[in-house]
């Protein structure tokens, strides 16, 4: 996941806004959004190279996501998607959670990492020490600390307020979501493919393949969409939208 938008306690009917773009490599074995069979309290996407996921819901209403930190020393060789499996498992407060994940962090490869437990929204990554809990408002999180901002986070809350402006709508989320404008000024053609929302590199192996938005209502349940592409390049509608799933939790 490279990309996660959060709206947090700014709108008293949806209080948890999420719109979250994954990219990955195209081969990597992946399920989409399901609940787990050996593990029916967990609803989320999964990786099948190491079992864990990028994002996902409980049925008991805890949320958590994951992303990758580029150009972070590798400090560990544990799943990142891990974080996010054990967090939906879990019957700790974000606050015990993240606790109690600050003396292995380092075990675990590259991460930025949020979890919700119902009340708290906390966030911790591999790169510093500590954690925090998320302030009211728009945040950003991608593919460096949180501490950190560039063109891609910036422009991302900024077209998240924008998307929000005139009410909830998770069609208008996916939409923004496909913003495929390079948002730097890269001059590796590589590179500027990557800061764009919706990353599509023409004859690449690695992009965007799936898009999730979730929404918390006041009273504790939750909406999960989750749109899916075609990634078979022989298939002349690559790139295209596969399925769009929808649960209600």
């Amino acid at each position: 996941m490279c990309l996660i938008l959060l709206s947090w306690q700014q709108l008293p009917d949806r209080p948890l806004i999420i719109a979250a773009n994954r990219d990955e490599f195209y081969a990597r074995p992946t399920l989409p959004a399901g609940f787990w069979p050996e593990h029916p309290e967990i609803l989320a996407g999964r990786d099948l190279e190491f079992g864990g996921s990028w994002l996902g819901l409980s049925r008991n209403g805890r949320f958590a996501a994951v992303t990758n930190l580029r150009e972070i020393e590798h400090t560990g060789e544990l799943s990142r998607g891990d974080l996010v499996k054990n967090f939906l498992l879990s019957d700790n407060t974000a606050p015990e959670y993240l606790s109690q994940l600050e003396t292995e962090k380092r075990n675990y490869r590259p991460f930025n990492f949020i979890g919700f437990d119902g009340e708290t929204l906390g966030y911790s990554n591999n790169s510093d020490t500590g954690w925090q809990r998320l302030a009211p408002g728009r945040h950003a999180i991608g593919n460096i600390p949180l501490s950190s901002s560039n063109e891609k986070t910036i422009k991302g809350k900024q077209d998240m307020d924008a998307a929000l402006y005139a009410g909830v709508d998770h069609l208008k989320l996916f939409e923004m979501l496909k913003e495929e404008e390079p948002s730097g000024q890269h001059d590796d053609a590589y590179y500027r493919a990557l800061s764009s929302r919706f990353v599509n590199i023409v004859g690449a192996d690695y992009g965007t393949r799936s898009s999730s938005v979730l929404q918390r209502h006041a009273d504790g349940s939750w909406d999960f969409w989750e749109q899916l592409y075609n990634t078979e390049p022989a298939d002349p509608n690559f790139l295209t939208v596969k399925m769009l799933n929808h649960f209600q939790v």
